[in-house]
């Protein structure tokens, strides 16, 4: 299973002051109010998204373990505008993890075999089958490719799928 993107988010516990942001060098934020209301800081991994409020979202990050590392980053480039003691550190709020079960999927079998109201198939809109569990949220393939999203940690990302991948062998 590969991580495609992880989602952290949290609180700087104070406002920040937008109308500093260009005090920033050019190439650590990005702030068009015509566009959207928050402001981009890139980050070495990722991205964070910051508001007004405080509040800010570190996102497409491709393990657990950089999840600290670009908080750390993106406190110590938004330093001069706000005080990072007040700030929390972020928590993780969506895994996306990609698998491939290696095999072919019939899908229309597969709907027949779970529970209606978890599955959503309409081949002419979408060609994934998309599955929602009581864990997260799966994108199946007929090719055995899965998308898994909607998880807080790994460990009940890798039991979702474990799980997953067991009704489809016995519907394949």
């Amino acid at each position: 299973m590969k991580i495609t993107n992880i989602v952290a988010s949290g609180d700087l516990h104070q406002p920040v002051p937008f109308e500093r942001l260009p005090e920033l060098p050019d190439t650590n934020y990005r702030y068009n109010p015509e566009n959207y209301h928050g402001g981009y800081i890139l980050l070495s991994r990722g991205k964070a998204t910051i508001y007004r409020s405080g509040k800010y979202i570190i996102y497409g990050l491709a393990s657990l373990d950089e999840v600290d590392t670009s908080y750390r980053e993106f406190l110590t480039r938004i330093s001069p505008l706000i005080d990072p003691s007040l700030a929390s550190p972020p928590e993780v709020r969506n895994i996306v993890g990609m698998d491939d079960f290696q095999i072919e999927i019939p899908l229309l079998q597969l709907v027949a075999a779970l529970r209606m109201e978890q599955v959503e198939y309409e081949p002419e809109q979408f060609p994934g089958l998309i599955y929602r569990g009581d864990a997260g949220t799966a994108l199946i393939f007929s090719s055995g490719k899965v998308i898994l999203a909607g998880f807080k940690d790994l460990d009940s990302m890798e039991a979702f799928a474990s799980g997953l991948k067991a009704k489809i062998k016995n519907v394949a």
